[in-house]
């Protein structure tokens, strides 16, 4: 049916067996994504963001163990051979990882990796047109001169331009689903801005739906239609951005958007940051994960919340005891305030 999601991830768990213990990266995770939606995935370093964005794509090692169902276009992922894995990855679904640095590779040309992409997935397309598409796509990405520059080496291209051609790589071959880890990692604000525009463009272009990971909140703001916070591998809240930006009813999030600055603020108003350090994925605190930072801790905190509807539309959910009791949002008393 038409109204069916494009991707359906349901109870995805992802585990390390480690020397130290079991590292539970990803945990219980939920959620759906439609056609031509941008759905942000947010949280600190070690929430889980990239490792469930590795699950749908298939690309941990073999040694993690995955559980759950990762559904796309009503094919289940998790029962797919590698090799027919294979034939999805970089056509119906594609990834723009977060190092262009590393992502390219260096002895290749770059149109020479374009070209490479969108025929190992259509053989039947030639050189000669899968280069001048290559081009085509370097220009729709915003590459200056893209027929003489798809000659060139990723060591004669900026770290800018190396992400848009990594994103020019992404939609190459006009995925369904785009995943973009991190795409404005370690670039600068006119560059990141420029990016940003891009990756708009490119969704247009192809009508994809996109699992943005990231944890840069003004990229977040700029271009998602609905945010999910993960914290300590769980998913500590969802909704549509404006609500989760303006009406959180989850403390860790609360904190997130309180410890970044906005420019509605007076010059000399100081952030908030959050207490202490993210959760080891192998000792958990008991109960809530966030608990051992969270200002409005209480005994029953040490009971792990579920995540539960914040209203009856069901789209916004938060998981914490004290959803209805939280007082509204007030960035600057966010992290201040007790339950």
């Amino acid at each position: 049916m038409p109204d069916d999601p494009l991707l359906t991830v349901r109870d995805l768990t992802v585990a390390f067996e480690t020397d130290d213990g079991l590292v539970r990266a990803v945990n219980g995770v939920s959620f759906d994504l439609a056609a031509g939606e941008t759905l942000a995935v947010v949280g600190e370093s070690g929430s889980g963001k990239s490792v469930g964005a590795m699950a749908v794509m298939r690309l941990l090692p073999s040694y993690a163990k995955i559980s759950g169902s990762i559904v796309f276009q009503g094919t289940d992922l998790l029962a797919l051979s590698d090799r027919a894995m294979r034939r999805l990855q970089g056509d119906a679904i594609a990834m723009v990882f977060q190092d262009p640095m590393t992502a390219l590779n260096p002895v290749f040309r770059v149109g020479h990796q374009l070209v490479e992409t969108i025929r190992v997935h259509n053989p039947s397309v030639s050189k000669a047109a899968a280069k001048a598409r290559a081009v085509e796509l370097l220009e729709l990405v915003g590459i200056p001169e893209a027929r003489m520059r798809a000659d060139n080496y990723p060591h004669e291209f900026s770290g800018g331009m190396r992400q848009r051609a990594m994103i020019a790589m992404g939609i190459a071959n006009e995925p369904q689903l785009l995943i973009a880890d991190e795409p404005t990692t370690a670039l600068d604000v006119t560059i990141q801005a420029q990016v940003i525009e891009v990756m708009k463009l490119a969704q247009e272009a192809t009508g994809a739906g996109m699992l943005l990971i990231t944890h840069d909140l003004g990229l977040v703001a700029g271009v998602a239609d609905r945010v999910q916070v993960m914290y300590g591998g769980r998913l500590f809240e969802t909704g549509d951005t404006q609500t989760i930006f303006y009406h959180s009813r989850n403390p860790y999030t609360r904190g997130l958007m309180t410890s970044i600055p906005s420019v509605a603020e007076r010059t000399d108003h100081r952030l908030v940051p959050i207490p202490g350090s993210p959760p080891s994925a192998i000792n958990v605190p008991e109960g809530c994960a966030f608990r051992p930072r969270c200002p409005h801790a209480a005994e029953q905190c040490f009971t792990e919340p579920q995540l539960v509807d914040v209203d009856a539309s069901g789209q916004h959910r938060s998981r914490c005891h004290f959803v209805h009791e939280l007082p509204d949002f007030d960035r600057s008393t966010a992290m201040g305030s007790s339950a």
